[in-house]
């Protein structure tokens, strides 16, 4: 295990994101709390590094020939050769916000509060909804699915790629991180210890099954079966058709999401390390020690990726 780029206020680390750093094409673009850079993977050399004038709690993404990253109070985009910015725009992702913009098309979702849908190209707004409780996080699928949870309640919405309001409900409960669309399902999970099954196309439930509460991470879905980073101390899979629970795997308290990779589940522990599970039957398969392990692990180019809890540094394994 090393310390591959640091990107917070203080030497010894620093900030509170705890968003992992998303690779592309050999270069993996990490934001922390003071800037974004953009490092090579093989060597670990920094390409490029553009300061940031604002908080940042989620991840970057890479699309549409840009790199686009969701401060406190603006979005921007940058050129993922020189990290020069292309454009900013008013709004952008809350502290809490679980997922980072998502890109579909030409498009750009930020949770705002509601949502937002801007220019891929020029940061022009393009509409905004509104939710009834503050957005948590945004999935795009056929169209566009939000999480949302503030006070003891929540919902799921759905809308048009358009902007209209096309379902919403309040089953699901204190929804506190984005939604995870599948195989014409929405599957979210509330804060409360409740992981539930909408069909996509009006929102009715299909089923609902027990998980620990405290969730506040996305769950993974590779088409057979949800996982839930649960209750902070265990990963839980269930089957996605049916919602029977297939296994639980104790981690230890956890800050990441799990990631269903192949026939594989990565699941983390906080301060026991990185681990590999068979996605069938929850079984370990291999498994890194390490420490401060803050957010979901990325896997590239046979390394493993993740961002130190509550500190602005990446560390990689391999």
């Amino acid at each position: 295990m090393g310390r591959f780029s640091q990107t917070g206020a203080r030497t010894g680390g620093g900030g509170s994101v705890e968003a992992p750093p998303v690779v592309t094409d050999g270069v993996a673009y990490v934001a922390g709390d003071v800037r974004i850079e953009a490092r090579d993977i093989e060597t670990g050399k920094r390409l490029w590094a553009t300061d940031l004038e604002d908080g940042v709690n989620t991840s970057p993404a890479v699309a549409c020939g840009a790199v686009y990253v969701s401060m406190f109070n603006e979005t921007l985009a940058l050129d993922p050769e020189t990290g020069d910015v292309l454009w900013r725009a008013d709004g952008g992702a809350h502290s809490g916000v679980s997922t980072s913009p998502i890109v579909g098309d030409d498009t750009i979702f930020v949770a705002v509060g509601g949502v937002a849908a801007l220019d891929a190209e020029t940061g022009d707004e393009r509409w905004h909804a509104q939710t009834e409780h503050s957005a948590q996080g945004v999935a795009v699928a056929d169209r566009v699915y939000v999480g949302a949870g503030s006070n003891g309640s929540g919902e799921v919405a759905a809308f048009t790629r358009n902007g209209n309001d096309w379902w919403r409900t309040t089953e699901p409960g204190e929804v506190y991180t984005a939604p995870a669309v599948a195989d014409e399902t929405v599957f979210a999970v509330s804060k409360t210890g409740t992981l539930t099954a909408l069909a996509a196309a009006d929102g009715s439930v299909e089923w609902q099954a027990s998980v620990e509460s405290g969730v506040t991470e996305p769950p993974a879905v590779d088409g057979e079966r949800v996982v839930v980073s649960a209750g902070k101390t265990q990963t839980m899979a269930f089957d996605a058709t049916t919602g029977d629970r297939l296994w639980t795997f104790e981690t230890g308290v956890s800050q990441g999401a799990p990631v269903i990779v192949g026939d594989h589940v990565l699941a983390t522990g906080a301060n026991t390390g990185i681990y590999v599970l068979d996605a069938a039957t929850g079984d370990r398969v291999r498994y890194w020690s390490a420490e401060n392990v803050g957010s979901q692990p990325v896997v590239a180019a046979g390394r493993v990726f993740y961002r130190g809890w509550n500190v602005s540094d990446i560390f990689v394994v391999e």
